[in-house]
């Protein structure tokens, strides 16, 4: 089997997969308030396209596949979709990225079908600061799937939660103790300022997280399956850990291991470059396997050093966080 290996000597093999630029909620970092112009069906991946791309990846050394969105499980049959990837050959480890409004719901039927483990996005435990965050969402519906999620066995389930200005650190002590009695993962997102839209960005530093886990209890270093670049720590007694994600102010670019696949087709390096090359199209067209292969070669050869966000002049991302999954 061949390996990917970019020009930076990096082992690529992680492709996360936007199956949708649709999202039911309107989150005020992620969309702007009057939503956005979804893609129209026709230029959507459909899931056989999404099926042999995922083929083709694991022929040269991809085993991870994380499904995005948009919200991932407002498309329909997504179940079925997993159910397709993991019998692919290379394939070991399906996750998922979703806010949990859904969840409940589907959660049996999508780790029967093959899928992993989960993370959720949930930027506060306030059912009040949570509707004013997402516009309309209902936080009691995510803590319902993050229950059901732990219960049947998703392993393991993982909170994203975004630091952002009015987050105290009385919150940042509500998700510590998540960690404590069930296998939770809480990690801590440094925002990082992609869309125009959001005038309002006021980023909190990751050092008040560690700052209050220093006030709540002793903890130490921890690893945990599928952490990523975060720095995982787990507090004495618990269960599940916490760590820090800080793309802006501690990069990880030099050990970054992915692949983004575009809702509608492109397949992208790193989020935030506009560089892509299109499968969409020459699917369509009748491309060999031999042929796509040598597309994703061709797009783990550009793959660039590092993101730009932070420099001046900073590259403009094309898309927006809810049409690319993060």
């Amino acid at each position: 089997m061949e390996k990917l290996v970019d020009r930076f000597n990096r082992r690529i093999d992680y492709l996360r997969i936007s199956v949708t630029d649709r999202c039911n909620l309107r989150c005020v970092y992620c969309m702007p308030e009057s939503g956005i112009m979804n893609k129209a069906h026709d230029d959507l991946l459909t899931f056989e396209e999404i099926t042999r791309i995922v083929t083709a990846c694991a022929s040269l050394g991809v085993d991870k596949v994380r499904l995005t969105g948009g919200e991932p499980l407002v498309r329909k049959g997504i179940v079925e979709l997993v159910g397709s990837l993991s019998r692919i050959n290379g394939i070991e480890d399906i996750s998922m990225t979703t806010n949990g409004i859904l969840l409940n719901g589907y959660a049996a039927r999508l780790k029967e079908a093959g899928l992993k483990r989960v993370n959720i996005s949930l930027d506060t435990l306030d059912a009040g600061r949570y509707r004013s965050i997402t516009r309309f969402g209902e936080l009691e519906n995510v803590e319902d799937a993050l229950r059901k999620a732990v219960k049947i066995g998703l392993s393991p389930v993982k909170i994203n939660a975004l630091l952002l200005d009015g987050m105290t650190k009385d919150e940042i002590c509500r998700f510590f103790a998540l960690t404590l009695e069930d296998p939770i993962h809480v990690r801590f997102l440094e925002f990082m300022p992609v869309n125009s839209f959001y005038k309002n960005a006021a980023p909190i530093s990751t050092g008040m997280v560690m700052d209050a886990a220093k006030g709540f209890r002793r903890f130490s270093g921890a690893g945990v399956r599928g952490f990523g670049p975060a720095r995982a720590f787990r507090f004495e007694g618990g269960l599940g850990t916490f760590g820090i994600i800080a793309p802006m102010t501690c990069k990880f670019c030099s050990s970054c291991n992915r692949l983004r696949l575009t809702s509608d087709g492109y397949l992208k390096g790193c989020l935030h470059s506009n560089a892509k090359i299109s499968l969409r199209e020459p699917l369509r067209k009748g491309i060999s396997d031999e042929g796509l292969r040598g597309l994703i070669m061709s797009s783990v050869e550009a793959k660039p050093k590092e993101h730009g966000l932070g420099l001046e002049p900073a590259e403009s991302s094309e898309y927006l966080m809810c049409q690319i999954g993060g």
